[in-house]
């Protein structure tokens, strides 16, 4: 399953743009970016990647995604870079009609947080988790729900004005590290982290985040590097990589 072309912007939080054909950016005013929209054609393949995310020969890159974690710092892959080969052989992805997440959870980061739905909004704005609620995270409803073919996606402050937010700590995630989502289903789906990254929002790797997969995959976005307060933003985004290793029954 492909995701729609995403736009995720808003402060200290996330806002995904939804256009039809291939997308135009939208300009930000003094709001947090999370990440461009994706170029899609009508029949909804995505597209050659726009010049304004093509390699930057003044930004650094490494030639793939990193494994992450505090012990390595945290780069951007090339442009052209595919998403991280799965640490395990993933299992085939769920066939889910009517199931929607409920919660996530990541051990390594003492991490247990609600997961709400964003949808869209008559602005095609995707409506955020509520700055009052810090510890809640938001996954894109029109996307794959967690445990389908392709890129569920899942949206995290990592503050609000009071403190530290819900994905505060995503940074520490690393290689080999498990997400676990659960489902209404009674089922807990769990991935592994195959990689994770932190790139200019100058420069966000839509192809790689948001291309179909033929695996049941994850990408949890949320945002890094120096918060400019002229602009009233990050500089940059943190995303993590991770593929479907397992499935129980709650």
């Amino acid at each position: 399953m492909l995701l729609p072309a995403l736009l995720v912007t808003g402060s200290l939080g996330g806002v995904v743009a939804i256009m039809a054909g291939l997308l135009a950016y939208l300009t930000p005013a003094a709001e947090e970016i999370y990440g461009p929209p994706v170029p899609q054609a009508a029949n909804g393949v995505v597209t050659d990647t726009p010049a304004s995310q093509q390699q930057d020969p003044a930004l650094a890159y490494s030639p793939g995604v990193g494994p992450g974690g505090l012990d390595v710092p945290l780069t951007a892959a090339a442009p052209t870079a595919p998403p991280p080969l799965p640490v395990v052989q993933p299992p085939e992805p769920l066939k889910s009609v009517g199931v929607k997440p409920y919660r996530i959870a990541i051990s390594k980061i003492g991490l247990l947080a609600p997961l709400m739905p964003l949808g869209v909004d008559s602005k095609k704005e995707i409506q955020t988790p509520p700055l009052s609620k810090p510890n809640q995270a938001g996954w894109y409803k029109y996307g794959p729900i967690p445990g389908q073919q392709g890129p569920s996606v899942v949206l995290g402050h990592v503050n609000t004005r009071n403190g530290a937010a819900v994905f505060s700590r995503l940074k520490e995630i690393k290689r080999g590290d498990t997400i676990k989502v659960s489902r209404s289903d009674k089922t807990i789906v769990e991935f592994t982290v195959d990689g994770v990254e932190q790139v200019s929002k100058k420069a966000f790797p839509s192809r790689r985040v948001y291309g179909n997969t033929g695996e049941a995959t994850l990408r949890l976005i949320t945002c890094g590097g120096v918060y400019n307060r002229k602009i009233g933003h990050y500089t940059d985004n943190i995303i993590v990589y991770a593929t479907l290793s397992k499935t129980r029954r709650a």
